[in-house]
């Protein structure tokens, strides 16, 4: 005698998926699941894909400096005449130092060159005394400063040679001489010439693009004045 089989009772799901279809709102309600299903299923898929791809390294083509050397050159400063040179401490902008000593007596510049004014301290040792004075310089003459107040100096280059700061007279003085520069040295360019009392020398710097130095230096060595030049072009009356 067979057994009779038993009815499978249909699962929730199956029953619940049933009870849906049997309507119109039911149907659309499965539908916008099974969207859902397919949307998230997707994403999975295309978050999988895009890490194995970035995993994968495409070979590339390194060249070495070798296989392809820089071609680019570095763009130096063009040199510059010796006249333009000249023009920048006569006319330009600049810091400077001037060191000068006449037998016993010393003299220090420490100062700035504006375009139509220069202002700094000088400091001095001579057998009249010695002190600190803090200047201002312009067209209407060279002033000592005291706080807010300039008071005008008449003996300012007293002790000095001051036509060795005049650099427009100093220059055509050593033009007229004959400056000759000196082959001997390749590091930077110097120019000498003598008036058979005192020697100059004038240094440029190693780009030829100006002065830095100017010395003065009597035969026997008691006087000396050293001239130098800084920031040339690049002090600005802000």
């Amino acid at each position: 005698m067979k057994k009779e089989k038993k009815e499978k009772t249909p699962s929730k799901f199956k029953l619940w998926k049933k009870k849906m279809k049997s309507t119109p709102k039911g149907k659309a309600y499965l539908k916008l699941i099974y969207w859902a299903i397919f949307f998230v299923i997707l994403f999975i898929f295309l978050a999988i894909s895009s890490a194995i791809t970035s995993n994968y390294k495409t070979p590339t083509n390194h060249s070495t400096t070798e296989d392809n050397p820089d071609t680019s050159t570095e763009v130096n400063p063009i040199p510059q005449t010796l006249d333009t040179m000249m023009d920048e401490i006569i006319h330009g902008t600049y810091e400077y130092t001037y060191d000068i000593h006449v037998g016993e007596d010393s003299f220090l510049f420490e100062g700035t060159k504006y375009d139509t004014y220069q202002e700094g301290y000088k400091n001095y040792a001579t057998t009249l005394g010695s002190g600190v004075i803090r200047y201002y310089m312009d067209s209407t003459g060279t002033y000592q400063v005291n706080g807010n107040e300039r008071v005008l100096i008449d003996n300012f280059y007293e002790g000095i040679n001051s036509s060795f700061l005049a650099f427009e007279s100093l220059f055509s003085t050593m033009n007229t001489l004959g400056l000759v520069k000196d082959e001997n040295n390749t590091s930077y360019a110097v120019y000498t010439c003598s008036d058979g009392t005192y020697n100059y020398i004038l240094n440029i710097n190693p780009d030829g693009t100006h002065i830095t130095d100017i010395s003065i230096v009597s035969k026997d060595g008691n006087t000396t004045y050293l001239l130098s030049f800084t920031n040339i072009g690049e002090v600005s009356n802000d």
